[in-house]
């Protein structure tokens, strides 16, 4: 019997879709964070799709997106996908978990992260906890 990897759920689920992979799910997708249940992807789209388990995003355009090509799918990259995160200000476990996994991953450091100044204060804010993540 196969197990089927949230990663290959998307797949399916999107395949042949015109979407970007945003927020949560782009973080999930991407390993930042450590997994948990989702019930909606959430995606980027210039127009609402008949496609059930999603929350549709509309923007303007997909190519102004800042987005990469992984594993079959358009996501937000990492770092935008951080940026992401951070202005939204959603789920405070995934924000902490993503920037506690690029720190892990980075030797413990957050070199690279391009975070705009107007989301510094917020960025701070989970950086702290990000740096204790993995301590307790």
């Amino acid at each position: 019997m196969a197990v089927i990897t949230y990663n290959d759920q998307l797949r399916n689920l999107l395949a042949n879709v015109e979407c970007v992979l945003a927020f949560d799910t782009a973080a999930d997708f991407l390993g930042l964070t450590n997994g948990g249940y989702r019930a909606l992807a959430q995606i980027f789209v210039r127009k609402k799709q008949n496609i059930e388990g999603t929350e549709q995003i509309l923007v303007p355009s997909l190519k102004a997106l800042v987005c990469e090509e992984r594993n079959g799918l358009v996501c937000t990259t990492v770092n935008q996908t951080i940026i992401d995160l951070l202005e939204r200000n959603g789920d405070e476990q995934i924000i902490t978990e993503s920037l506690a996994n690029y720190y892990d991953e980075h030797n413990e450091s957050f070199d690279g992260l391009e975070v705009p100044e107007y989301l510094w204060s917020r960025f701070e804010k989970y950086k702290a906890w990000a740096i204790e993540y993995y301590e307790e």
